[in-house]
Parts: C-alpha cells; structure tokens; sequence
C-alpha cells in the first residue's frame, strides 16, 4: 500500500468517526430536549391536578368524572371555557342540588338538553352541571365549578356557588319514574365523592323558592327520593369500610 493509499484510507477513517460522533451528539441532544419537554409536561400536569385553595384556606376538591353510575351510561360534553354559562371559578361543593327539567315535551330527555345548554351557555350566564333521564346522564360542567341554577347569584354558601345541580328530565315519552330512580343513583355518587351526606341534599326550592323540582314536590316524592339517595349513600359507605 503506497502512502496516498494509506493517507486516503486514514482520512476515510476520521471522517468516519466524525460522522460517528455527531450522530452520538445529536442523538443525547434529542434525548436531553425529549427529557425536558417531558418533565415540563409533568410539572405542569401535577400543578393542575394540585387542588387549588380557596380564599380561606381550604382546598377544592378534583371533580369526578364517572363514565357509569349505577349501570347508566354517563356522557361528558363541557361547556366552552369563560362562556357565560362557564365562568370557570372554582370553589367548594357542599350541596347536591335537585332540579327537573319542568319540559314535558316530546324528546325533550338529556341529550336534547344537553344539546339546549350548549348552545344557550354561550351568550346567557346559564348552566348546570347534569342532566339525568330514563336511560343516560350528560355531564355539563365540572363539578367544582360555578354554575348558574339556582338563581341565588354569588351568594356565598349558596346554590350557585356551592351546589352540584342536576336536573331531571320529565319528558313526556320517557320514563319518569327510571329517571326519578336514576336522578338518585346519582346523587348517591356524588354525595359519597365529595365526602358529603344525604343531609346535603337541597332542592333548587331552598335558595330561590322556585317550585323546583316541580314534579317531585306536586307529587309529594321529595322524601321518597331522599330515602331512595339514602339507601344508596349507605351502601357506598358500607363498600368503603370494607
């Protein structure tokens, strides 16, 4: 091998490893630019689902978001952030709010409902956080948020500030008396998640007195749905102490 042969190959070789060597660099540089959009991603998912404190202290709880209760399907369709009807301030649940629907019209069940709140949220301080029927559950707004129902304004301690509304569908080609039934499963739920009791439950009636929810209160069922909301309630923590 002459020397132009041996330098030619030599130089090949250096080139070789140099090449070698910024495939190297660029590969841990990419690790290392990987390794800090993931940590930023954590940092940021663990600072939201941190709960935040209120103005006394105390936290907000995390909002549930079940995609069953008690066997009914549960659709979660939010409304629009900083919407009227969403105005995104958190806050304390201490009420499980009871509404109907007081529409009796034909198809007038919980999609349909939930397909109203949609488009009415967006210009009307307007909203709720479930809508519950014969045979499903919308979910509207995250339930440690602010929701507009029981006409009470902001009043501290109150239905909007403090309550998880549900609203019940009385639609005359439904079956009142599942959605009554399935209206309680979920109270049940949600008083067990936020760590509240049947005694939390109010009717929209409490805070305005709208005769609300009409078709329970004419029909003298509120106790009955009480008990219903109590039985399951207990069930739920006789599970938990197992």
């Amino acid at each position: 091998m002459d020397n132009l042969e041996y330098v030619l190959m030599s130089r090949r070789r250096r080139q070789r490893k140099i090449r070698a060597r910024r495939r190297l660099i660029f590969a841990v540089s990419l690790l290392l630019v990987i390794s800090v959009v993931f940590t930023a991603v954590l940092i940021r998912c663990s600072r939201a689902e941190t709960p935040a404190p209120t103005t006394d202290g105390s936290e907000i709880p995390e909002s549930v978001y079940p995609i069953t209760v008690d066997g009914i399907p549960v659709t979660t369709r939010l409304l629009p952030e900083g919407c009227p009807g969403r105005p995104g301030t958190l806050r304390q649940i201490k009420y499980v709010v009871i509404h109907d629907t007081d529409n009796t019209s034909t198809g007038a069940n919980a999609k349909n409902h939930a397909n109203y709140l949609e488009n009415t949220a967006q210009e009307t301080p307007l909203s709720w956080h479930y809508t519950v029927d014969d045979h499903e559950i919308f979910h509207h707004l995250p339930d440690n948020e602010v929701a507009y129902h029981a006409a009470d304004g902001e009043e501290e301690g109150g239905g909007n500030k403090n309550g998880v509304a549900i609203e019940i569908c009385v639609n005359e080609d439904g079956d009142f008396e599942q959605a009554f039934q399935n209206g309680a499963m979920l109270a049940a739920y949600l008083l067990d998640a936020y760590g509240l009791t049947p005694a939390d439950l109010r009717q929209h009636y409490d805070f305005s007195g709208k005769n609300c929810p009409r078709t329970i209160r004419e029909s003298g069922r509120w106790q009955e749905f009480v008990d219903l909301v109590t039985e399951r309630y207990n069930e739920y923590r006789a599970e938990s102490s197992e």
